[in-house]
């Protein structure tokens, strides 16, 4: 098949890397042809006969297209993160597809990071996410410390990393507890990144859009504040009990959306805001797209609209082309900062006619707004912290 330019591009540097310095990180925008480009330069790499292709499993089925679409002649063997320790052979090529899904945490390793540096800590690899290190360059030494190919990897873990002068460790209190945070990276961990990286921007692939970000602040009714007082005061609402704090966040927000899961069961509120709201201003049409974080929320959703599609904020924030949809709206939002980029870019396309603008749902003042803030503001993923601060537990 015929590859774009940038694909041919992209290609001739991962072979370059891997042939040089037996590492390549392909950071590249979502919907850019990121994966054909490294089938191709898989194809033709003479010292690869066999990789191993580890990803999410939603996106196994996608690779297996491209390769079939490609006509690929070498063996893959492809497997979600999940299942790792199943597979104990050796291959010529790893590739690690959205790494910082399984294996960017810090500072414990992540058990998938250590079975991978078990098994193949000598095996080339190229390294592939949109949104490598979302939060902070610290999450760029478990995917190197695998490689053997990096100079990340001559360190015990990530404790002794950091001690080595890539962090500057501050300490925080946090609920009554003093707590070492990591997050504040020097620049020269970047430094020992760009030798092995590869750029791709969306405005080299002739993007004639970027996705624009647009609040909107949903006006709760009395009925609903109320519920969300005293549920903040007493911790329990229609047998859901709140007794840790992230059980406290999560119960508030879904209070916000309108329906509580106790046990297996999602309990509806009754509340309609936010429906009302999304009806209000784009209607129920197969232009509009929905996504919202909380399962009972999306229930209620699918009852309540007939054309437009009602998607999960965190399941399809990868994977799902939107290009078509002309109103993408967030009703609720997932905690995680690389989710957040992920999904705004679902409507991206070279071929897209139309201003792209994601609109995402919150009430003021509450978890909503704090998720907003820190995910899309801040760029951190949100924590239970990050609301709770002035609120005893």
């Amino acid at each position: 098949m015929e590859l774009y330019p940038h694909q041919v591009e992209v290609s001739h540097k991962i072979q370059e890397k891997i042939n040089s310095l037996a590492l390549a990180i392909l950071q590249a925008p979502e919907r850019s042809g990121k994966t054909l480009a490294t089938i191709d330069a898989i194809e033709n790499l003479p010292c690869v006969k066999k990789a191993l292709w580890i990803t999410k499993k939603a996106a196994i089925d996608g690779i297996k297209s491209d390769l079939k679409l490609y006509d690929a002649q070498k063996d893959y063997t492809l497997i979600n993160y999940e299942s790792i320790h199943k597979i104990d052979e050796a291959f010529d090529l790893i590739i690690l597809d959205e790494f910082h899904y399984a294996i960017s945490s810090y500072p414990k390793t992540p058990a998938k990071a250590k079975i991978i540096r078990d098994r193949w800590f000598n095996t080339p690899k190229v390294l592939i996410s949109a949104t490598p290190a979302p939060e902070s360059a610290s999450q760029w030494f478990h995917p190197l410390w695998l490689c053997a190919a990096h100079p990340f990897s001559k360190y015990k873990s990530f404790y002794k990393w950091a001690k080595a002068g890539y962090v500057s460790v501050k300490q925080k209190h946090i609920f009554g507890r003093i707590i070492n945070d990591y997050s504040n990276a020097r620049s020269q961990v970047l430094d020992e990144v760009k030798e092995y990286l590869i750029q791709l921007e969306r405005k080299e692939l002739g993007f004639k859009y970027e996705p624009e970000i647009v609040q909107h602040y949903v006006p709760l009714n009395e009925e609903t504040q109320s519920n969300l007082n005293r549920f903040k005061i007493s911790r329990v609402i229609d047998n859901y009990f709140a007794d840790t704090p992230l059980k406290l966040i999560n119960g508030l927000y879904q209070i916000e959306c309108g329906a509580v899961k106790v046990g297996d069961e999602y309990f509806d509120m009754g509340n309609r805001e936010y429906i009302n709201y999304i009806k209000q201003h784009w209607g129920d049409t197969k232009d509009l797209a929905i996504m919202t974080r909380w399962v009972g929320q999306r229930q209620i959703f699918e009852r309540e609209f007939k054309n437009a599609l009602i998607l999960s904020s965190h399941a399809h924030a990868e994977g799902i082309e939107l290009s078509h949809i002309e109103h993408l709206v967030i009703a609720s939002m997932d905690y995680s900062t690389a989710r957040f980029q992920q999904r705004n870019a679902r409507q991206a396309s070279a071929k897209r006619q139309t201003p792209i603008k994601v609109h995402i749902l919150m009430a003021r003042g509450w978890v909503s707004e704090a998720v907003f803030n820190a995910v899309a503001q801040k760029h951190q993923d949100f924590k239970a912290r990050m609301f709770l601060k002035d609120i005893e537990y």
